[in-house]
């Protein structure tokens, strides 16, 4: 007859509850567990959500758009409006009647000029009006020879005479101003006076044929030559101008000068 240790009893028992008590608590255990801990992919609910954590940056805001003012925006109100230019230059009046004092660098003489030479005098003294310098001295006055009567040429009872006119001011800078100056000359008397001389283009011819004996017109100015050459004894001799003489010649007209500003 077999016999039973306490050992074995023991171990009989251990067995009996591994089979039957044991078995439903391992059936409950899943369960258990899913109510006390969440799956493992499910995130807290106190953590951020990843977006948050991520976040990309915020792109500035758009700029406002041009505000109008009367319907022109202010680039077009500037472009019809600009800056009004400022002038580079100014315009001197000369008037007319002021005198240039003129000289030559070569002698002419009524024998050899003839009508249609170019002549170049040059301004002895500065034409200035108010504070500004219109025809600076050594500016050269440009014009040509209208007339010429040669004393050796018919005209040995009277003496000889020149005429001529000048159209431009050239300054020492090169600037050029149009004007309208002239005077003519009959020839010296005996009596070593200087020979009459007449300012104004527009008597020229009248001047030269009245002095000579000839009857073209004139008036009280060329009456006035006439005396003058009559005076110094002019027979058989020539105009000439000298290269000391200095000659007043009157503009005839205004004369408009641009100068620099």
């Amino acid at each position: 007859m077999t016999r039973f240790t306490p050992v074995a009893l023991l171990l009989a028992c251990v067995m009996v509850c591994a089979v039957f008590g044991c078995g439903g608590q391992s059936n409950q255990a899943p369960d258990q567990t899913a109510e006390q801990a969440p799956p493992p992919d499910v995130a807290p609910a106190t953590e951020p959500p990843p977006m948050e954590q991520a976040a990309a940056p915020v792109p500035p805001p758009p700029a406002p758009a041009p505000s109008r003012s009367h319907g022109t925006i202010p680039e077009e109100r500037q472009a019809a409006q600009p800056a009004p230019a400022v002038p580079t230059t100014v315009t001197v009046t000369v008037p007319a009647g002021t005198q240039l004092n003129i000289g030559f660098p070569a002698e002419l003489s009524s024998e050899t000029a003839q009508p249609g030479d170019a002549v170049v005098a040059t301004l002895k003294e500065a034409i200035t009006i108010g504070d500004r310098v219109a025809f600076p001295a050594g500016s050269q006055v440009r014009g040509t020879v209208t007339d010429v009567k040669a004393a050796s040429k018919g005209f040995k009872d009277t003496g000889g005479a020149i005429s001529m006119q000048f159209t431009s001011v050239v300054a020492p800078n090169g600037h050029k101003s149009t004007i309208a100056a002239g005077f003519s000359k009959v020839a010296e008397g005996s009596a070593a006076k200087k020979g009459g001389i007449i300012g104004g283009s527009a008597v020229g011819g009248a001047l030269l044929g009245k002095a000579l004996g000839k009857s073209t017109g004139g008036g009280a100015a060329v009456g006035a030559a006439i005396g003058t050459a009559v005076a110094g004894t002019t027979k058989g001799r020539e105009a000439k101008i000298k290269t000391d003489d200095v000659i007043q010649v009157p503009l005839e007209q205004n004369a408009k000068v641009v100068l620099p500003r």
